[in-house]
C-alpha cells in the first residue's frame, strides 16, 4: 500500500474513532438525561397521589374500591397509575377493568415494589406484558404514621423517548456524515500534499537502489522532509563517488590479476576460497567453480591445505614447491602463502602460484648439457692424451704404427673440432647473432647440392637417395647456405641410421603460403617416447650406437634453430623399425623487409 493511502486511512481512523465515541457518549448522555427527567416527573406525581390516598383513606384500609380513585386520578394526569397493597395484590389500575383486577399476578416481586418497600422510592424500566411496550415504573410507599398501606406506582410508556432518541441519533448521524465527508475531502488533500515529498524521496531511494546515483530529490517541502531530501542527494553523490572509486580499484585489480603470469588464490578467514584469477583457472580446470570450497578440494595436495591452515592460525608465511599433474603435462609451482591483515585482524590468506616448470626443465637440460659436453669432450681427449703420451714416452721405430697412432689422434681431434664448431654454430643461432641473408632461392637446386654432399657416404652403405614430388622450380624466401646446412644434417642422419640397402626419399610439396620439405628414410625409427626430445642438444635415442657412428648429438638441434629463425616449423613422424620422416616448412615470400648482411656460411655438420 502506498504511503499516501496509509496516511489517508491513518488520519481517517484518528478522526472517525473519536467521532464515533462522541456520538455514542452524546446519545447515551441524552437518553439518561431524558429518563432522569421523566423519572423526576413521575416521582412528583406519585408523591401527589400518595398524599391524596393518605387523606382519603385515613384510619381505614384501602380495598378494591380504591380502583375508582385511581382511575379518576389517572384520567386527570393522563398517566397509568397502579395501587398495590402490602401483599403485592393490585387493588387498582387505570388500564385494567375492575372485574379483571383479581386475575392480575402478584406484584411483590417487581423491582419497583421492592425498591419502594425498602427505600420509599423505587424505579424500573422493563417490557410490559400487559401493554406490550417498554415502560418506566416509579413507585412510592404509602405508610402514614409508620403503618404500611401499600405502594402507588406511576408508569409512562417510553415510546416517545425512543422516538425522540431516534430523531436525536439521526440528527447526530447526519452531522457525523457531513463532518466525515468534509474530513474525508480535507484528508485527501492533506494526505496528497504530505505524501508527495515522501513519494519523491521514495522514488529517488528506489533509483539509488537500482544503481542510478545521478537521481536528484526535489521534495518541494521544507522542514524535516526538505532536509531529508537534501541528505539523500548528498548521499547519492557520495555513493556515486565511492562506487566509482571501488569500480576503478576493482578494474585495476582485475587487470593486474589478468596480466599476472602467476596463479592467485585468496581464501577467507574460514579457509574458503573467495577468489581465483584466470591463470589459476587455466592451470586447474576446476578452479572456475572453486569459490566456496577449500583449497584441497580444488588442488589435491595435503601440504598446500596445511600451509593455508598454518598461515590462518599462526600468521607465518608459508613456502613450498608444488608438483601437480594437469591434463596437459606435469607442472611444478613455487607457492608462497601470506595472510591478509586489514585493521590488525586476520581476514584470510592469499597464495601465489609461480610456474617454474620451464625453469626446472631448463635446469635439467643444463645439467644434461654439461654432463653430455663433459662426456663428449672427455672421450676424444682421453684417446688423444693416451696416444700422445704413448708417442712421447715410448721409442717407437715402427713408422706404420706411429702413423696409425697419429691418425687416431687426428680422428679424435677432428671430432673435437666438429663438436666445438657445432656448439659455436648452435650458440650463434640461439643468441641470434648469426645474420641471415634471405633471398628468393630455388629450393630444388639446394636439395640437389645437399644430396651430392652426402652421396659418397650413402654409396658406401649401398643406399639409394631419390627425390619425389619436387617441381622443376620451387622458390622460397630463405638463406641458401643455412637451409643447405639443415638439409645436409637431415640427410646425414638418414644415412647414419638407415641399414645397408635401404633408401632415402626427399620430397617438397606446395602448402599455400609455404613449402613443406620431408626427408624420409627406411632406417631403425624412433620410439614414441623419444619423439618430443629428439631435437634437444646431445639427446640420443641410442647413445652408444650414435657415438659409434660419429655423431655429436647437435645436428637436429641446429636444424630446429635454423628453420625457426626462418619463421618455419619442424616436426617428425616415426615408428620403430619402420623408418623416420623429418619435415620442415619454409615461407614462399618474406613477411617483412629484411636488410641483414651476408656472413660466411656454416660448415656442414653431421648429427
Amino acid at each position: 500500500m502506498k504511503f499516501k493511502w496509509k496516511l489517508f486511512f491513518s488520519y481517517l481512523l484518528i478522526v472517525l474513532i473519536p467521532f464515533l465515541a462522541a456520538e455514542r457518549y452524546i446519545g447515551s448522555h441524552l437518553k439518561n438525561r431524558l429518563l432522569h427527567q421523566i423519572e423526576s416527573r413521575l416521582a412528583k406525581e406519585a408523591i401527589l397521589i400518595k398524599a391524596i390516598i393518605e387523606k382519603d383513606y385515613k384510619n381505614r384500609v384501602p380495598s378494591y374500591e380504591i380502583d375508582s380513585l385511581i382511575k379518576r386520578m389517572g384520567k386527570d394526569i393522563k398517566e397509568r397509575i397502579t395501587f398495590i397493597d402490602a401483599h403485592g395484590t393490585v387493588l387498582g389500575d387505570t388500564e385494567i377493568a375492575p372485574e379483571n383486577l383479581r386475575e392480575i399476578e402478584d406484584h411483590s416481586r417487581r423491582p419497583e415494589f421492592i425498591g419502594a418497600f425498602k427505600t420509599s422510592h423505587g424505579m424500573a424500566i422493563r417490557y410490559s406484558t400487559t401493554l406490550k411496550i417498554d415502560m418506566m415504573y416509579v413507585a412510592v410507599k404509602i405508610a402514614p404514621q409508620g403503618e404500611f398501606l401499600g405502594i402507588v406506582r406511576v408508569a409512562v410508556p417510553l415510546t416517545q423517548i425512543k422516538e425522540l432518541m431516534r430523531k436525536t441519533e439521526y440528527a447526530i448521524l447526519m452531522a457525523f456524515v457531513l463532518c466525515a465527508m468534509l474530513i474525508l475531502l480535507l484528508n485527501i488533500i492533506v494526505s496528497k500534499r504530505l505524501s508527495r515529498p515522501v513519494e519523491e524521496i521514495t522514488r529517488a531511494a528506489e533509483e539509488i537502489s537500482r544503481g542510478n546515483f545521478d537521481v536528484k530529490v526535489y521534495p518541494g517541502a521544507r522542514g524535516e522532509l526538505g532536509a531529508l531530501g537534501s541528505s539523500i542527494n548528498l548521499m547519492a553523490s557520495e555513493i556515486r563517488k565511492r562506487v566509482h572509486e571501488i569500480t576503478q580499484e576493482k578494474e585495476t585489480l582485475q587487470t593486474i590479476l589478468r596480466g599476472m603470469s602467476d596463479g592467485i588464490m585468496v581464501v577467507n578467514g574460514e579457509g574458503k576460497i573467495i577468489l581465483t584469477n584466470r591463470v589459476l583457472q587455466d592451470l586447474f580446470h576446476r578452479a572456475p567453480t572453486a569459490v566456496g570450497k577449500t583449497p584441497v578440494e580444488v588442488i589435491r595436495n595435503a601440504d598446500l591445505q596445511n600451509g593455508f591452515t598454518q598461515v590462518l592460525d599462526k600468521g607465518e608465511t608459508f613456502k613450498m614447491e608444488l608438483s601437480v599433474a594437469t591434463p596437459e603435462a606435469d607442472k611444478v609451482f613455487d607457492v608462497i602463502i601470506v595472510r591478509l591483515m586489514p585493521q590488525d585482524k586476520t581476514e584470510g590468506a592469499v597464495a601465489v602460484f609461480h610456474d617454474i616448470t620451464d625453469l626446472k626443465r631448463i635446469e635439467k637440460v643444463r645439467k644434461d648439457f654439461v654432463a653430455n659436453v663433459s662426456h663428449e669432450l672427455r672421450t676424444p681427449l682421453t684417446s688423444i692424451k693416451g696416444y700422445a703420451e704413448t708417442l712421447c714416452d715410448e721409442d717407437i721405430e715402427d713408422v706404420a704404427k706411429t702413423r696409425s697412432f697419429v691418425r687416431i689422434i687426428l680422428k679424435h681431434a677432428n671430432r673435437l673440432s666438429g663438436l666445438v664448431g657445432d656448439l659455436l654454430s648452435l650458440t650463434r643461432l640461439e643468441s641470434q647473432s648469426t645474420h641471415l641473408m634471405k633471398e628468393t632461392i630455388d629450393l630444388r637446386k639446394v636439395l640437389n647440392a645437399s644430396i651430392l654432399v652426402v652421396k659418397p657416404s650413402a654409396e658406401t652403405k649401398r643406399l639409394t637417395i631419390q627425390t619425389e614430388f619436387v617441381p622443376e622450380k620451387i622458390m622460397v624466401w630463405a638463406d641458401k647456405n643455412q637451409i643447405g646446412q639443415a638439409l645436409i644434417n637431415l640427410l646425414d642422419n638418414a644415412v647414419k641410421y638407415t641399414p645397408e640397402g635401404g633408401s632415402i626419399t626427399v620430397s617438397a610439396t606446395d602448402a599455400g603460403n609455404e613449402i613443406h620439405v620431408t626427408v624420409k628414410d627406411t632406417g631403425i625409427g624412433i620410439p614414441k617416447g623419444d619423439l618430443d626430445r629428439i631435437f634437444e642438444r646431445f639427446y640420443r635415442v641410442d647413445k652408444n650406437r650414435s657415438r659409434e657412428m660419429g655423431g655429436t648429438g647437435l645436428g637436429l638441434s641446429i636444424v630446429k634453430h635454423i628453420i625457426l629463425s626462418h619463421g618455419g616449423r619442424v616436426w617428425v613422424r616415426s615408428q620403430p623399425e619402420e623408418g623416420s620422416a623429418f619435415s620442415f616448412s619454409l615461407p614462399k615470400q618474406p613477411s617483412a623487409p629484411d636488410f641483414r648482411s651476408r656472413t660466411p656460411s656454416l660448415l656442414p655438420t653431421t648429427g
